[in-house]
């Protein structure tokens, strides 16, 4: 049997404030003298692993063209659709038991998926900037065990491959958000859908399912230029399997 490529993504929310204590406020804000920095935390606090909640979970086997996003919704379901020509099965994770018994499920079955003998590099966007450190935070927040690093070596493209990292040449040149490398390369952009800072929006409009399908027209995008960089660029960089 054959290792696949996991193309993987997350979408996340901030804690409402009213959930922290007096005290975890004054450490988040101690040094926000004005209402302009406070407002500016607030707008970071939902990539904080420890201030945020994880809502959404893509990810994308790329050779077998099947995806599996899992989120927080009003109930527990599946269903399967045909997007783009992915197959992909969304499960919903009920809200009704705790957003953070929600959350703690969908990483359960996310190390599940990313430890199975099938799976060989991980790919990602921004994955070991962001998606990477939030998602073992989280885990070690809500007590569940991690199946495989998502750090390691940056250099090693062969367990986990951040695009972001790897097109900037490991910070000589400049960080291209994805959407603007997708318009620069002809690849149909996620943003044509749903932008990021309207994820809480939706989330606070009970829009779940619309955020899980955001979350997989990232995953979309990013295996697309993934594709594309393995084509070009990828036996210069020793990419290739």
């Amino acid at each position: 049997m054959g290792r696949y490529t996991l193309i993987f993504d997350i979408e996340t929310v901030p804690t409402r404030e009213e959930n922290l204590s007096e005290e975890e406020l004054e450490y988040l804000f101690k040094r926000a003298d004005s209402e302009e920095k406070r407002e500016k935390i607030r707008g970071m606090m939902s990539f904080w692993a420890l201030t945020a909640h994880l809502v959404s979970v893509g990810m994308f086997l790329l050779e077998k063209k099947r995806a599996l996003v899992l989120y927080v919704g009003d109930e527990e379901g599946e269903e399967v659709e045909d997007v783009d020509g992915v197959e992909v099965r969304f499960r919903s994770f009920p809200l009704s038991e705790g957003i953070e018994e929600a959350e703690r499920r969908i990483l359960e079955e996310f190390w599940r998926v990313v430890s199975s003998r099938s799976v060989g590099r991980l790919v990602s966007f921004n994955g070991r900037g962001f998606d990477s450190h939030f998602l073992m935070l989280k885990s070690l927040m809500l007590g569940v065990k991690a199946t495989r690093s998502l750090m390691g070596n940056r250099y090693d493209y062969g367990s986990h491959l951040d695009i972001l990292d790897l097109l900037s040449f490991h910070g000589v040149g400049r960080l291209y958000s994805l959407d603007f490398l997708c318009r620069r390369l002809g690849i149909d952009t996620p943003k044509k859908f749903m932008k990021a800072e309207e994820v809480n929006e939706k989330f606070l409009e009970g829009k779940y399912r619309e955020i899980a399908l955001y979350n997989f027209y990232d995953i979309l995008a990013t295996g697309r230029l993934y594709e594309r960089l393995v084509e070009t660029l990828g036996e210069a960089l020793g990419l290739t399997p």
